[in-house]
């Protein structure tokens, strides 16, 4: 018979200890997390899309199969957020979260949709859509938007870096803006606008584009690229712009 020994037996207690605490603590960690799966069928090619985030994330990107839905799905840590889905007679989406807890969203939809993004404080990401873009975030976090084609695009973080990677439409609106970050903006080779860049601390570069200057300072570039006919707005005012030209 083996000799009691009371150090080899109190660490087994402890081992045991630990190992019921980290089941307990992985299962409330799945438990109180939430989750949303919602899909919307919708007539229109360019539906009209609203998210309003408190803080977390908004990534939209455009779907490659079923083109007449809009899928969301979001994620939260706790159920001290709630998430609203609406869609009226007309058509239009509305996604709204009310409560604390930071909530990440994905949604794919058609990439002819119209969107209308707002979050307080965290990310938003938009990719290959061709609708018209709103994003918007109103303290912290940055605004991506990566192989677009759309003819409308506005946006703005107060304290975050936005970068753009896309067409430029003749006809076309973009403005991109941000109190404090950095601005990159990426264009075809062969790209036709007319450009407002303006930073009042930081350089504007211009990326190699051959530029007519209408009015060239430290702090403020306006000039054409081609005939002007699209029509692009950089501000910042405590960050760089720059530009860069796809291959």
């Amino acid at each position: 018979m083996s000799a009691f020994n009371p150090r080899t037996s109190t660490r087994k207690i402890i081992l045991l200890a630990l190992m019921v605490w980290v089941a307990f603590a992985a299962q409330t960690i799945f438990v109180s997390a939430q989750s949303l799966n919602k899909t919307l069928v919708v007539s229109s090619d360019s539906p009209e899309i609203e998210v309003i985030n408190q803080t977390g994330s908004i990534k939209v990107s455009a779907s490659t199969a079923g083109a007449g839905r809009v899928v969301i799905n979001s994620r939260q840590p706790d159920s001290t957020g709630r998430v609203n889905v609406t869609q009226g007679s007309d058509g239009r989406i509305k996604v709204e979260v009310t409560g604390r807890s930071p909530i990440d969203f994905e949604i794919t939809a058609p990439a002819a949709a119209n969107l209308d993004l707002l979050i307080y404080k965290g990310a938003i990401s938009i990719s290959n859509a061709t609708g018209t873009i709103k994003a918007r975030v109103t303290t912290d976090g940055n605004i991506m938007l990566a192989g677009l084609r759309s003819n409308r695009i506005n946006a703005h973080s107060s304290n975050g870096s936005i970068s753009y990677s896309g067409d430029l439409i003749s006809g076309g609106e973009y403005s991109l803006r941000t109190f404090s970050g950095r601005i990159d903006a990426t264009f075809p080779s062969a790209a036709d606008f007319k450009l407002t860049a303006s930073s009042f601390s930081g350089v504007i570069d211009l990326g190699g584009f051959p530029m007519k200057f209408e009015r060239q300072t430290n702090q403020l570039v306006e000039a054409s690229c081609g005939t002007g006919r699209a029509k692009v707005s950089l501000w910042t005012q405590e960050g760089s712009i720059y530009l860069h030209r796809k291959p």
